[in-house]
Protein backbone atom coordinates (compact mmCIF):
# COMPACT_ATOMS: atom_id res chain seq x y z
CA UNK A 1 0.00 0.00 0.00
CA UNK A 2 2.68 2.23 1.08
CA UNK A 3 4.40 1.49 -2.29
CA UNK A 4 1.56 2.31 -4.23
CA UNK A 5 1.08 5.99 -2.50
CA UNK A 6 4.93 6.85 -3.32
CA UNK A 7 3.93 5.31 -6.77
CA UNK A 8 1.47 8.05 -7.34
CA UNK A 9 2.74 10.75 -5.51
CA UNK A 10 5.93 10.40 -7.91
CA UNK A 11 3.78 10.74 -10.70
CA UNK A 12 2.18 14.10 -9.47
CA UNK A 13 5.90 15.25 -8.62
CA UNK A 14 6.71 14.66 -12.20
CA UNK A 15 3.68 15.80 -14.01
CA UNK A 16 4.66 19.20 -12.04
CA UNK A 17 8.12 19.15 -12.78
CA UNK A 18 7.00 18.45 -16.59
CA UNK A 19 4.29 22.02 -16.47
CA UNK A 20 6.93 23.75 -14.67
CA UNK A 21 9.79 22.91 -17.35
CA UNK A 22 7.56 23.11 -20.88
CA UNK A 23 5.23 25.99 -19.45
CA UNK A 24 8.02 28.99 -20.07
CA UNK A 25 9.17 27.15 -23.18
CA UNK A 26 5.78 27.79 -24.62
CA UNK A 27 5.79 31.36 -23.70
CA UNK A 28 9.04 31.96 -25.41
CA UNK A 29 8.18 30.08 -28.76
CA UNK A 30 8.14 32.60 -31.90
CA UNK A 31 4.93 32.78 -33.60
CA UNK A 32 5.90 32.85 -37.53
CA UNK A 33 2.89 33.00 -39.09
CA UNK A 34 2.04 36.52 -37.61
CA UNK A 35 4.01 38.17 -40.07
CA UNK A 36 2.96 41.42 -41.31
CA UNK A 37 1.16 41.37 -44.79
CA UNK A 38 2.62 44.41 -45.87
CA UNK A 39 5.04 47.31 -44.92
CA UNK A 40 4.27 50.69 -44.64
CA UNK A 41 6.01 52.98 -46.88
CA UNK A 42 8.71 55.19 -45.12
CA UNK A 43 9.64 58.30 -47.01
CA UNK A 44 13.80 58.32 -47.52
CA UNK A 45 15.46 60.99 -45.44
CA UNK A 46 17.94 63.86 -46.90
CA UNK A 47 21.34 62.86 -45.44
CA UNK A 48 22.09 66.44 -44.02
CA UNK A 49 19.94 69.64 -42.82
CA UNK A 50 20.31 72.34 -44.45
CA UNK A 51 19.96 75.49 -42.49
CA UNK A 52 19.02 79.28 -43.39
CA UNK A 53 20.24 81.34 -40.43
CA UNK A 54 23.43 81.71 -38.65
CA UNK A 55 25.67 82.88 -40.74
CA UNK A 56 29.65 82.19 -40.57
CA UNK A 57 29.82 82.79 -37.05
CA UNK A 58 30.08 79.16 -35.09
CA UNK A 59 27.19 78.90 -32.74
CA UNK A 60 27.90 79.72 -29.11
CA UNK A 61 26.89 77.63 -25.79
CA UNK A 62 25.11 78.39 -22.78
CA UNK A 63 26.53 80.03 -20.33
CA UNK A 64 26.58 82.44 -17.25
CA UNK A 65 29.51 84.60 -19.16
CA UNK A 66 27.47 85.07 -22.17
CA UNK A 67 24.07 85.30 -20.46
CA UNK A 68 22.87 88.23 -18.00
CA UNK A 69 23.14 87.18 -13.94
CA UNK A 70 18.89 86.73 -14.02
CA UNK A 71 18.52 83.70 -16.29
CA UNK A 72 20.73 81.94 -13.78
CA UNK A 73 18.94 83.14 -10.61
CA UNK A 74 16.49 81.49 -8.26
CA UNK A 75 13.80 82.36 -5.60
CA UNK A 76 15.81 80.85 -3.42
CA UNK A 77 19.34 82.85 -4.50
CA UNK A 78 18.12 85.77 -3.46
CA UNK A 79 17.07 85.03 0.07
CA UNK A 80 19.04 85.20 3.25
CA UNK A 81 19.57 82.08 5.47
CA UNK A 82 16.99 82.98 7.90
CA UNK A 83 14.51 83.09 5.17
CA UNK A 84 15.86 79.65 3.53
CA UNK A 85 15.29 78.09 6.96
CA UNK A 86 11.29 79.00 6.83
CA UNK A 87 11.24 77.25 3.60
CA UNK A 88 9.14 74.19 4.20
CA UNK A 89 11.28 72.88 0.88
CA UNK A 90 13.87 72.75 2.96
CA UNK A 91 12.86 70.71 5.85
CA UNK A 92 11.45 68.23 3.09
CA UNK A 93 14.41 68.13 1.63
CA UNK A 94 16.13 67.13 5.16
CA UNK A 95 13.31 64.94 6.10
CA UNK A 96 13.81 63.00 2.73
CA UNK A 97 17.71 62.51 3.32
CA UNK A 98 17.65 61.70 6.77
CA UNK A 99 14.37 60.01 7.80
CA UNK A 100 15.37 56.94 6.37
CA UNK A 101 18.52 55.59 8.41
CA UNK A 102 16.44 56.71 11.50
CA UNK A 103 13.39 54.48 10.54
CA UNK A 104 16.87 51.63 9.78
CA UNK A 105 18.52 52.16 13.32
CA UNK A 106 15.10 51.95 14.79
CA UNK A 107 14.09 48.40 12.63
CA UNK A 108 17.85 47.16 13.98
CA UNK A 109 17.21 48.32 17.30
CA UNK A 110 13.69 46.27 17.68
CA UNK A 111 14.84 42.93 15.19
CA UNK A 112 17.51 42.28 18.19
Amino acid sequence: RETAEMESARRVLCAIIALLVCAPEGALSLQLGAAPLARPYIAPRALTPIAQFGGDEPPRGLSRDSEPEEFFKTNMDSMTDAEKLKSPAVYIGLSILILPFIVGVIALAVAK
